[in-house]
């Protein structure tokens, strides 16, 4: 069985490598790096999301992680707003903008798991989302 996770693993890296490396593709259009996506990732997917948890989910410094959304801010991906029940904490919206670049690099990602999933048989490829959605059903 052990084995099985090791090879799991580094199958599962390997795919999400592949994903991101694709994805990262559709960013050479816009002015911003790889970090700063991410965040601007985390303030998508976020609900509420401020720099203290950006801070946490990262692992970086507060101090780069506000340079970051400065800089998002500075290129309209990023919004800061006063929350409405503790004025004294600052939240991050993304904006249409950034909005845009998530949506089209999760297009790019799509794309490119669609060109190689055609050339699977149809049957595998259902297995592969069915094994994959069981996964992470069991991952939760």
């Amino acid at each position: 069985m052990k084995e099985t996770a090791v090879q799991l693993e580094s199958l599962l890296r390997d795919i999400s490598y592949w994903i991101k490396k694709k994805g990262r593709d559709a960013l050479s259009s816009v002015r911003i790096t790889l970090p700063q996506f991410q965040v601007l990732q985390f303030v998508y997917f976020g609900e509420a999301i401020n720099v203290k948890d950006l801070t946490h989910l990262t692992g970086l410094a507060a101090s780069t992680v506000s340079e970051m959304v400065d800089r998002l801010i500075e290129l309209t991906y990023v919004t800061k707003t006063q929350n409405e029940l503790d004025k004294r904490q600052v939240i991050l919206r993304c904006t249409r903008q950034g909005a845009s670049i998530i949506r089209k690099v999760i297009k790019q990602r799509i794309q490119s798991v669609q060109e190689v999933t055609k050339t699977m048989k149809p049957e595998s490829a259902d297995y592969l989302v069915a094994v994959l959605t069981e996964f992470v059903e069991l991952c939760k």
